[in-house]
Formats: C-alpha cells, structure tokens, sequence
C-alpha cells in the first residue's frame, strides 16, 4: 500500500492541473456562449446548475424566466449537465426557433434529460425533412372541424371537474382547498378525452393517470437509471403508456376504416392515414 502511494504522489499535481484546466476551459467556454445574455455568471463544473433544476424545478424555471424578462430579448442562458441551454420566453422569438427545423439549426431542448425518457425519434427532437413530414401528417388533427370536436369534449371535461371543485370548496369551507392536483387532474382528463376519449375505460384511466404521474416525477429526477430509482420507474411508465395509446390506436384505425365518424383527435388522425392506405392498396 505504501509502495502504490508513493507511485502516486507524484501524479496527484498532474491530475489535479487537468482537473482544473478542463474546469478552466468549461467555465471559458460557457462564458464565451454567454457574453452579455443573462445567465449565471459562473457553473458549476460538470453538472451545471442540473441540481437546483433537479432540487426545486419551478424556483429554476422562475429564475431564467424573470433573467429572460430582465434582458429586453426574451431570453436567457444556463448551462445544465455539460449542455449550454437557451430558455426562450418571447412568444415570436419562439416562432421562429419552432419553425426552424434545419439539421443545422439550434437543437430545441424541451427537457435536459428529455431524449432518455420522451426517444430520440419524439417530434420535438426531429429535424429536417422528417419533421416537416411529420407535420404535414397531423395537420388533419387541426382542421376546423376537428378543433370543433375537441372543443365540445374540453368543455365536458371542464364542468364537472368545476362541479368537483364547487363541491369540495363547499364542504372545506372556509378552509380553501388546494388546485394544483385537481388541476393537473383536469388537464390530464381533457387530454385523454380529446385525444383517445372513446379507447379509454375507467380502469385504463385510472393506471394512465398513476403512470403520467409516475412520468412526471421522473422529469424532476437525476437520470440514473437504476432500479427504484425515480428515473427508471418514470421510464418504465413511459413503455406503460405506449403501450396503451398503441392499442388505442389499433382499435381507432378499424374504427375509421369502417368508416364512422371521429370523435377524438386519433381518428381524425387515423382517417387520414386510412385513406393514403386505401389508395395505396388500390395503385397497387
């Protein structure tokens, strides 16, 4: 043991140096993307500021939303596990980055641990021509017609959970009641509602609903994927929830290829998709 630490005595300068020279150069390079946008003016090395994202998300965001404010641009900077990170608050400025889908272009985050549980080939990472094919093939699911439809279903959704809240305020008054889960129960009702309504049963609802919550917590998370870990219980709901929405697909396509109407946004899609495989098939 003494032999070996006497071999690495005289090592230890060495690593020290390179330690701090890469150090050195993160915080130049930071500071070089930087400039005068607002950010943080120095990082921490390595990780970034990835732990109080991870520590309290919505203080995080607060921060870079209140520096984008601050700088007349619409915008302010971080830098989060090794990624230098642009956070966009201009509504144009935002157009326009959205609709620059060059392979060359600035890569949007929409999460700094997102590609590990949304997959690489998730709509907001796509570039180039693939997404604009993308693109082209959902702009079914927006015509005024289908608009009309997820409207009727949002404002279903939306009075009774208001009747849910007007009932519990009643009974906890004068106490107020928290919103932020009836909330965030509200928003998930009307999704599942417009965009796979009718393939849902109440079971099905209830085991999505404790997944997309398991999925939620994951993005607050570290990514270590270990088992019992927050990351990897989050992505495996992630596999739970294709799964579901993949079999809701299947029962939406034999759905439209006989023909009814669409109620939900998958069958607008479905219809579409139907008819360029009957075509297809008929060309030969």
């Amino acid at each position: 043991m003494d032999s070996l630490a006497a071999t690495l005595s005289p090592l230890l300068p060495f690593v020290a140096s390179f330690v701090f020279l890469i150090i050195f150069l993160e915080q130049i390079s930071y500071l070089k993307k930087k400039r005068s946008v607002p950010g943080p003016a120095l990082v921490p090395p390595f990780v970034g500021n990835a732990i109080p994202l991870v520590r309290n998300p919505a203080r995080f965001w607060e921060i870079q939303a209140s520096l984008a404010k601050s700088s007349g641009t619409g915008f302010s900077v971080n830098y989060i596990g090794g990624n230098f990170i642009v956070f966009i608050s201009d509504t144009e400025l935002s157009h326009k980055i959205f609709a620059n889908v060059r392979s060359d272009a600035m890569n949007l985050v929409g999460h700094p641990f997102g590609k590990k549980l949304f997959g690489e080939d998730n709509l907001i990472y796509m570039l180039g021509q693939k997404h604009k094919d993308l693109r082209r093939r959902i702009a079914p699911n927006f015509t005024p017609k289908a608009l009309s439809t997820y409207t009727a279903l949002q404002q279903i959704a939306i009075l009774k959970h208001l009747k849910l809240w007007d009932q519990k305020s009643s009974e906890s008054s004068p106490k107020p009641i928290p919103l932020r889960f009836l909330a965030r129960d509200l928003n998930l009702e009307t999704s599942q509602t417009v965009f796979v309504g009718p393939y849902l049963s109440e079971e099905v609802r209830e085991k999505f609903r404790v997944d997309y919550n398991i999925f939620n917590v994951g993005l607050m998370k570290l990514p270590i994927d270990l088992p019992g870990t927050g990351f990897r219980n989050a992505r495996l709901a992630v596999d739970r929830l294709v799964e579901v929405l993949s079999d809701c697909a299947k029962r939406s396509k034999a759905k439209m290829r006989r023909e009814e109407e669409p109620s939900c946004l998958i069958d607008f899609w479905m219809q579409d998709t139907v008819k360029e495989l009957v075509e297809a098939a008929e060309a030969g």
